[in-house]
């Protein structure tokens, strides 16, 4: 799933999704597990900022079983640039 964010986000936004909420859930996924808070905060931003909403959504409500799932997480270069940032900060 880290590796999968790392790559980039496409556009859309992340809508009624909240930062606290998502950054739970994501801490619960297992490949998650041990990363650097300033680094796992960055990831949640960029994907809230473009990830689609609707995919988004249904990764909360637990429709999708995985952060890989959800739809744009590729192709955006904004979004790539943003999360090759956030990858600096794992180490």
């Amino acid at each position: 799933m880290a590796t999968t964010l790392a790559l980039g986000l496409a556009s859309c936004g992340g809508g009624g999704v909240d930062k606290a909420s998502f950054t739970e859930k994501l801490k619960a996924e297992e490949d998650m597990k041990g990363m650097p808070e300033q680094a796992l905060s960055c990831l949640v931003d960029v994907a809230l900022k473009y990830g689609d909403a609707e995919s988004l959504q249904s990764y909360m409500d637990g429709s999708l079983k995985s952060a890989d799932d959800i739809k744009g997480l590729t192709g955006n270069k904004e979004a790539e640039q943003a999360l090759s940032k956030c990858a600096q900060q794992v180490g």
